[in-house]
C-alpha cells in the first residue's frame, strides 16, 4: 500500500516518510479537510487569493484534536510538492522568501519565531512559528499560530504545519514537538 495508517502511525511510501500523530488525535479524512477548507474563509488580502488556497493540492495527512467539521481545534497538516528551490539554494537562504509569500496569504501574519535550522534526520530542515488571523463561515475568528516545519528531500519539499489557537486556551506546542521528533525518511 501506498499510505498506511495504524493508531497513531502514518506510514506514506511513496514518498518515504513516515510519523506518528500525537496520541488521543484523530487523522481527518481527507474528503472531510476538502469539506473544511471550503468552509473556511482563508484570511487572506484578496478573495481571488483564497480561491486558489481552496482549489489547490490535498495535503497528504491531516490529524486533529477533535473532528475539525465540528470543533475549533488543533490539527496538523503535512503537504509534499515538488523542491521549488533553486539549485543549491537552502531552506534557510528561501526563507525570506517562503515568509514573504506566507504574509501575502494570511491576513495579519507575522512571524515570531524566525526560520532556525532543526535537526530531523535524512533531511534539511528549518521551523517556524507564526501568527495570523482566522475566518470561518460559522462567525469564528481571531489570532491563530502556525508553527511550521519545512523538510527538504530532494526531489521534493514537505511541509508540516500545526495550527493552534492560544487566546482560545487550544495548544498544542508539545504534540507538535512530539511529531516532529517522530519524523523518519527511508
Amino acid at each position: 500500500a501506498a499510505v498506511l495508517v495504524s493508531g497513531d502511525l502514518y506510514v506514506n511510501n511513496a514518498f518515504g516518510l513516515a510519523l506518528r500523530k500525537p496520541s488521543g488525535w484523530g487523522f481527518e479524512h481527507l474528503r472531510t479537510f476538502a469539506d473544511l477548507r471550503n468552509e473556511y474563509e482563508f484570511a487572506t488580502p484578496s478573495q481571488e487569493v483564497s480561491e486558489l488556497l481552496k482549489a489547490g493540492p490535498l495535503p497528504l495527512m491531516v490529524a486533529s484534536q477533535a473532528p475539525l467539521l465540528r470543533n475549533l481545534a488543533a490539527s496538523l497538516t503535512l503537504y509534499a510538492e515538488d523542491n521549488p528551490l533553486d539549485e543549491g539554494q537552502s531552506l534557510m537562504q528561501a526563507s525570506p522568501d517562503i515568509m514573504r509569500a506566507l504574509g501575502m496569504l494570511l491576513a495579519d501574519f507575522r512571524v515570531t519565531t524566525a526560520p532556525h535550522p532543526v535537526d530531523v534526520p535524512g533531511a534539511e530542515a528549518i521551523e517556524y512559528i507564526a501568527s495570523f488571523t482566522y475566518r470561518d463561515r460559522l462567525g469564528h475568528q481571531g489570532p491563530a499560530r502556525n508553527r511550521g516545519l519545512l523538510l527538504l528531500r530532494a526531489p521534493h519539499l514537505f511541509t508540516l504545519n500545526m495550527f493552534d489557537l492560544p487566546a482560545d486556551r487550544i495548544v498544542a506546542q508539545k504534540e507538535f514537538d512530539e511529531v516532529r521528533a517522530s519524523v523518519v525518511f527511508a
